[in-house]
């Protein structure tokens, strides 16, 4: 079996391999956004997506910088990569997901069972 580049230097969980396989997304893409991808904190885990105008001029035309746009790959703070996914508006996802609760705050018990819809009895 061949190694990926991505889990040659990031361990995978197999949500992130499934996820991979199921939106078909490829190893040179995964790699692409790794290695040029801008880095968010939002819900204790790090998001990587790329953003055209931060990419070099050479490469912001490039087949790659356009299978990456809108990909969101998600790594825990041991670099593990924990799942993928894609947004068309995935930076400006990013700023408001990361926005929406102010720093320090974590949520309580009572406000995760207030967000909980239960079916009647």
């Amino acid at each position: 079996m061949r190694q990926s580049p991505a889990s040659s230097v990031f361990s995978l969980t197999r949500l992130f391999v499934e996820q991979c396989a199921r939106w078909r997304l490829r190893e040179e893409v995964i790699a692409f956004i790794l290695e040029f991808g801008t880095p968010a904190r939002a819900c204790g885990a790090t998001h990587l997506t790329v953003h055209e105008r931060d990419l070099p001029v050479a490469l912001r035309d490039s087949s790659l910088a356009r299978q990456a746009r809108g990909w969101i790959l998600i790594l825990n703070d041991e670099d593990r990569l924990l799942t993928c996914y894609r947004r068309q508006d995935a930076s400006r996802f990013l700023r408001q997901k990361s926005k929406r609760r102010p720093a320090g705050v974590a949520r309580d018990r009572d406000d995760f069972l207030r967000g909980l819809q239960f079916a009647p009895a």
